[in-house]
């Protein structure tokens, strides 16, 4: 499991292309909600597989990664303004937990909410089973959703095409929460 993260960390594109830190994440959204993920992750030919735990209202939000038996990896907890990180001591230092938030914000925000927060010559396209974030003409990440369920499709694929890795997401609760 630290190794993903480990590569995770160390993943870079090329200096024209863009990055993680050109994207602006999105307010959190409501409504409040707790939610159990199983996610897999493959990069370079290598797969590891950990659980999210996700609290989440309008306010904010909290985000803990578990390994498989239970090892707190992380946690994360955004405002909409500041992003905080509270990480294992054996996972690398050069993390970048926006990406956790903006690969999440991809996947399950209204476009309406995420559009208003791309920069100049970047743009969604959307089909009946999923959404692709393009930087001018070049696909930056795709999004396909292989269940229906509203508004937390239960079965997702995202491939981030900046950083060259896929999670396969399963949903394994959705509660929602009184605000």
């Amino acid at each position: 499991m630290l190794s993903l993260i480990s590569a995770c960390a160390n993943l870079h594109s090329t200096p024209e292309s863009p990055t993680v830190k050109d994207l602006h994440l999105a307010a959190p959204s409501g409504p409040a909600r707790q939610v159990m993920q199983q996610i897999q992750s493959e990069w370079d030919g290598r797969r590891e597989t950990f659980l999210c735990a996700l609290e989440l209202d309008s306010r904010h939000i909290a985000m803990a990664g578990l390994s498989p038996d239970g090892m707190s990896l992380f946690n994360l907890d955004y405002d909409g303004q500041q992003l905080r990180l509270d990480k294992s001591p054996l996972m690398p230092d050069n993390l970048q937990p926006q990406l956790f938030i903006s690969d999440l914000q991809l996947i399950y925000w209204p476009l309406s909410e995420l559009e208003p927060n791309l920069p100049i010559g970047w743009h969604f396209e959307t089909r009946t089973n999923g959404r692709s974030l393009f930087h001018g003409n070049e696909k930056q990440a795709d999004v396909q959703y292989l269940s229906t369920e509203t508004p937390w499709p239960k079965t997702v694929v995202l491939i981030n095409y900046i950083y060259n890795y896929r999670l396969y997401i399963t949903t394994l609760s959705y509660d929602v929460l009184p605000e």
